[in-house]
């Protein structure tokens, strides 16, 4: 009997976690109650969301926390492609490719991207997201190794450079899986080439030269 509750207690919980990130993605945080993920969920008690996870940070970290194994082993994979002598494109794609690819082989709809995004975006949680981030050992590993391969560049450059990644790696994942669900979910290749013209755009980026002029 106790192992039949836990079980109905598990189910729940992946109900609520998938319920809570879809409308994320499509409302945006502070558009969606505990009460609205819980109808979602087809759960019909309203305080199901506090029960199970607590307060909206503890939901919100499950979430994440749901996605990082799976996206570690594709990040550790990619790093130990990447050879005895790694350039600044190999830490980008190191960087680019296991995003894309967790999103682009999933079955199904997915809004892990555009859940990223919304956290991203929402001031009340991009802590959150980054500091979560940051517990990943294959991206601090792929991280260390990306600025340890730039050019000679002033610091506020890299400063800039380092926002201007950022946002746009997290938007365009968004519009890739956005697209992709609109398209029905069922391309399981297009990631490799998206991925490939996001590496060519962020080492663009990078190698650019930094004007000396101070004004």
């Amino acid at each position: 009997m106790v192992s039949v509750r836990r079980d109905r207690s598990d189910e729940t919980r992946v109900a609520l976690l998938s319920a809570a990130e879809r409308l994320f993605a499509e409302r945006g945080l502070d558009a969606v109650s505990n009460r609205q993920i819980s109808e979602a969920a087809g759960q019909a008690n309203n305080y199901a969301v506090g029960y199970h996870f607590g307060s909206r940070t503890d939901l919100l970290t499950a979430l994440l926390e749901s996605h990082q194994e799976p996206l570690d082993v594709i990040r550790a994979r990619t790093v130990d492609e990447i050879g005895d002598e790694p350039e600044l494109r190999d830490w980008l794609r190191c960087l680019v490719r296991p995003q894309l690819e967790y999103i682009g082989t999933r079955p199904g709809l997915c809004y892990f991207g555009q859940f990223w995004l919304a956290m991203a975006t929402a001031p009340s949680a991009a802590e959150l997201l980054y500091r979560e981030a940051a517990k990943s050992q294959p991206l601090v590993t792929t991280l260390n190794g990306m600025y340890g391969s730039l050019p000679a560049l002033p610091e506020e450059a890299i400063r800039v450079r380092n926002l201007m990644s950022q946002n746009s790696l997290i938007a365009t994942y968004a519009d890739f899986e956005r697209r992709r669900n609109e398209l029905g979910a069922s391309d399981s290749s297009s990631w490799q080439g998206f991925s490939d013209s996001m590496v060519d755009g962020l080492l663009g980026l990078w190698l650019a030269p930094a004007s000396s002029d101070r004004v």
